[in-house]
């Protein structure tokens, strides 16, 4: 090898140019791809951030060069050994990673005005905040709410007037909400909303519930609504009971043990019904509760708990509509929490058992 070893060195530096210039220049391609797309293909992003857009137009261009020139002399070698195209792929690079923390910090800044954002991955969020269509968040609902399938847009999508759920089932909002502007800031305006409405509903629900028969209650109520209200009266009815009990009736807790039976099959002969398939899901969700609503009194009668103060008692999930807070509050053992009013349309229920029972008194306490 001696007699060519000038040679089989100056090959090697050549090669070894070679292999990092092209490193280089396919790090350069991917980001530029990617960020292509945002700062050339949206006004909005550009009108978002100036000065980035400014310096991706002077690396579109320098990339351009580079390009072109390629493209005229195709030769791996000759390409890589012009005069400063290393430095220059380099700086390109350096310059599209700045363009890059820009996009991210101006990304974290949307998510933190809006948390549900963070849900979404960047492009997704991207092709919201790169368009002035307030519909462009209709795709991503599912991901920013629990069961919210798409939003009501009213006329020429200016305002927001209620949710559907993936089930189809809707509500219409108190107040329309304006769809104009920052998407991070209506879409906190569509959330104060439904927060909002569904407690007017929730309270509207509780009310009437002693006002009419259940079964005609039930078919009147949000899914979400039934089971709540009903869970707000089971609690107080049982708080009656174990007052009658006090009193001296001691068959109170197994005569309404008796009720919730008889609501049961009630609730069996609406779903053997003519129902369409949204009041049917409703009553399937709501036979859950109520079988362990009535499992629950069965364990009281049959251990002889008839004193509030007991355990057993303070252990379950108890709501109760506050007066003094105007809100739904929920206690387990010594825990007190609000009601978080998420629309959770009709995405069905996990039979509950000891152990989601235990669970529940896990993360409460």
């Amino acid at each position: 090898v001696k007699p060519f070893t000038a040679e089989v060195e100056e090959w090697e530096g050549k090669l070894n140019l070679i292999g990092e210039v092209l490193e280089v220049w396919m790090a350069v391609q991917r980001k530029w791809m990617y960020l292509e797309s945002i700062f050339i293909g949206s006004d909005d992003i550009r009108d978002q951030l100036p000065e980035e857009a400014k310096r991706f137009d002077k690396i579109d261009k320098s990339w351009a060069e580079i390009m072109n020139e390629t493209a005229k002399n195709v030769n791996i070698l000759e390409c890589c050994s012009v005069k400063n195209r290393l430095a220059n792929l380099r700086d390109i690079a350096e310059n599209l990673e700045r363009c890059q923390k820009s996009l991210s910090e101006y990304l974290d800044s949307k998510r933190n005005a809006f948390p549900r954002f963070f849900f979404i991955s960047d492009d997704e969020l991207l092709s919201v905040l790169g368009t002035s269509d307030p519909t462009s968040v209709q795709e991503h609902m599912l991901k920013l709410y629990d069961n919210c399938a798409s939003l009501t847009f009213g006329r020429g999508n200016k305002t927001v007037l209620g949710m559907t759920s993936a089930e189809g089932e809707s509500f219409e909002f108190k107040d329309p909400c304006v769809a104009e502007g920052a998407v991070e800031t209506w879409m906190l305006g569509v959330e104060a909303e439904m927060r909002k409405t569904l407690l007017a509903i929730a309270k509207e629900g509780v009310f009437f519930y002693a006002k009419m028969a259940r079964s005609q209650w039930i078919l009147k109520q949000l899914g979400m609504m039934a089971l709540v209200g009903s869970q707000i009266w089971w609690t107080w009815e049982v708080t009656d009971v174990f007052e009658r009990v006090r009193a001296g009736n001691k068959l109170a807790m197994k005569q309404f043990g008796g009720k919730l039976t008889d609501q049961l099959m009630e609730l069996t002969t609406m779903v053997r019904g003519d129902l369409n398939s949204l009041n049917r899901k409703k009553i399937n969700q709501l036979i859950i509760i109520d079988v362990h609503a009535r499992d629950i009194i069965d364990t009281f009668v049959r251990d002889s708990v008839l004193d509030a103060r007991e355990f057993a008692w303070e252990s379950q999930l108890r709501f109760k509509w506050s007066k003094k807070d105007d809100n739904i509050k929920i206690n387990q053992c010594t825990g007190t929490f609000d009601f978080g009013y998420e629309y959770m349309g009709l995405n069905g229920r996990l039979v509950i058992t000891a152990l989601t029972d235990r669970c529940y008194m896990t993360i409460t306490t």
